[in-house]
């Protein structure tokens, strides 16, 4: 690491620090230094990562005006729950938003029902999710919503979907454009896997990430037979359940086709 970069990281945690052990500061003077040192230059990308702003700090971001011009927000571990997200996708300000990275922020149901609901979060090319304690009903949510038609990659990682959640996703009409779906360490099982295999949803996925899903011999076959994902390029299907016969079947299929089956 360069010797500024080490001392901006400095500045910035030591910044970070003052406001969290000064409560009586003004909010907004203090959060307006805060991101003027993490914003990008050209005032695109603003990277708040790891830390910590909590619901009081979505809030507080969400009333800045000079962040009209960004399309990148990186957000996570900040612990902003339901209430923070819901403030952030009230305001107007976070309209031209492009990539949302909302990793580890306990948003749950609620707050994937924020981004759902959405007036202004409609431009989203990217949204990340790993880690919200996101159930089947945030997903039955969301795949109504008509905020995801530009929507190109949707992480969902360690969260809490379950069969049920899977065939919501996989039967949805309002993700066209999908290029890569992550799914990693869910719970979706056979019947989630049979519901991807048939679906005719994600004409343009290139990319699908099942990992640690639960899935058995049956799902995983019905996923390598499938003709429904012309463009797919990667499989995932590791730390799964799959027998020795299945993993020969992925194996064949990544010497004829141009696909990567990701089977260990």
């Amino acid at each position: 690491m360069s010797a500024s970069r080490f001392k901006f990281l400095l500045s910035t945690n030591f910044l970070l620090l003052f406001i969290l052990t000064n409560p009586s500061w003004g909010w907004a003077e203090d959060f307006s230094a805060l991101i003027s040192a993490r914003i990008s230059h050209d005032g695109k990308t603003l990277d708040l990562s790891g830390l910590r702003i909590g619901t009081s700090g979505a809030k507080q971001l969400a009333k800045m005006e000079s962040l009209s011009g960004i399309n990148t927000l990186y957000l996570q571990g900040n612990n902003i729950k339901a209430r923070g997200m819901k403030a952030l996708a009230k305001s107007p300000h976070m309209a031209g938003l492009k990539h949302l990275d909302l990793w580890g922020n306990l948003l749950g149901d609620l707050g994937l029902k924020s981004i759902s609901d959405s007036p202004y979060l409609k431009q989203l090319e990217s949204l990340k999710l790993w880690k919200n304690e996101i159930s089947d009903d945030g997903l039955e949510l969301m795949v109504a919503s008509k905020n995801f038609l530009n929507l190109k990659t949707l992480m969902l990682n360690d969260n809490l979907i379950s069969p049920a959640g899977a065939e919501f996703l996989a039967s949805a009409n309002e993700l066209p454009q999908l290029l890569t779906l992550n799914l990693f360490r869910n719970e979706i099982g056979d019947g989630g896997a049979q519901a991807f295999a048939n679906s005719q949803s994600f004409p343009k996925l290139e990319s699908l990430y099942l990992g640690q899903n639960s899935i058995a011999d049956q799902g995983a076959i019905a996923l390598i037979e499938s003709q429904n994902f012309p463009q797919l390029k990667v499989l995932d299907l590791a730390m799964n359940l799959l027998s020795e016969a299945t993993a020969m079947a992925a194996f064949k299929v990544n010497r004829k086709e141009k696909v990567q089956i990701i089977y260990r």
